[in-house]
């Protein structure tokens, strides 16, 4: 059989189990309430972004989280591609989201400026979860990967959180997040006793922009089916791999998420996945996700 039947077979059959398991309202909305970032590490094209640096506006963000409350959205992410913690406005932002009723409040840092204060701040606010990376098995290998944050601060910082969680007696769940690492034993022995979970990922290609060029059998992207990206601009993006943007469904202000989850646009990304046509889709043709 050739890899291209294959990869029909797999998409048809994969797509057509997400389309009857779709929700009328997505599962997870991820909010980039800043795309800032005070890091730049060799993993990640944040250096390269082309799109403006800026903030939500916190008008917009009212309206998303209102509208996930309406909708019984179980989770919302106040992160996406930058740094959550630079936004002065995050707690904030937590205990309005809580306020609504949102089950799983979410945040994904690179832990370099989780201070004392931000620390309580967010756990007071209610936070869900706050997932840290952490990448490399040494000082040096973790410095040369995520400059130019410093190894000694993020783990002191990480360890706090831990105990400012368990005096505050929150039921958050700090999580650590790898994706690059020589050695996966080193890396846990600091943190694996003291983070509620340790998980390893796969260095991918950001949408086909990386040096890895894919081949083989394809398969459709959960993303599409499941979770909901929103720039800080207002724009809705294809999926958090979509750095720049460069794929728009709408803008918040213009239309609601649930208008932009079903629109024609939307749906044509899935029939494209589901037909294995991502090629079709430029930031999906050579997106290392789309593979299996």
């Amino acid at each position: 059989m050739s890899t291209n039947l294959l990869s029909k077979i797999i998409c048809q059959a994969i797509g057509t189990v997400y389309d009857f398991d779709i929700k009328r309202f997505p599962r997870a909305v991820r909010i980039e309430t800043t795309n800032a970032c005070n890091a730049q590490c060799t993993i990640c094209p944040h250096p390269g972004m082309e799109r403006p640096t800026t903030r939500i506006a916190e008008g917009s963000l009212k309206k998303i989280i209102d509208e996930c409350s309406e909708n019984n959205c179980a989770e919302v992410h106040l992160h996406n591609f930058g740094e959550p913690f630079l936004d002065k406005r995050l707690e904030q932002f937590i205990s309005y989201a809580k306020s609504k009723g949102i089950r799983k409040v979410k945040i994904f840092s690179n832990g370099s400026i989780i201070s004392e204060d931000r620390a309580k701040g967010v756990l007071l606010a209610g936070i869900d979860e706050i997932k840290v990376s952490f990448d490399g098995a040494t000082k040096e290998e973790f410095e040369k990967m995520r400059a130019p944050l410093k190894f000694d601060e993020v783990v002191s910082n990480l360890l706090r959180l831990v105990e400012l969680r368990d005096e505050l007696k929150s039921t958050a769940k700090i999580m650590v997040a790898c994706c690059s690492t020589t050695d996966k034993s080193k890396t846990m022995k600091l943190l694996e006793s003291k983070a509620d979970g340790f998980s390893f990922g796969k260095i991918h290609n950001w949408g086909g922009e990386g040096e890895q060029k894919q081949s083989g059998v394809r398969k459709p992207c959960s993303r599409l089916w499941r979770t909901f990206t929103i720039l800080a601009d207002g724009n809705v993006s294809l999926c958090c791999l979509d750095y720049d943007g460069q794929v728009n469904f709408g803008n918040i202000e213009d239309l609601s998420i649930a208008e932009i989850w079903s629109s024609g646009k939307y749906n044509l990304a899935r029939r494209f996945h589901r037909s294995a046509d991502q090629k079709k889709i430029s930031l999906c043709g050579n997106c290392s996700k789309a593979y299996l």
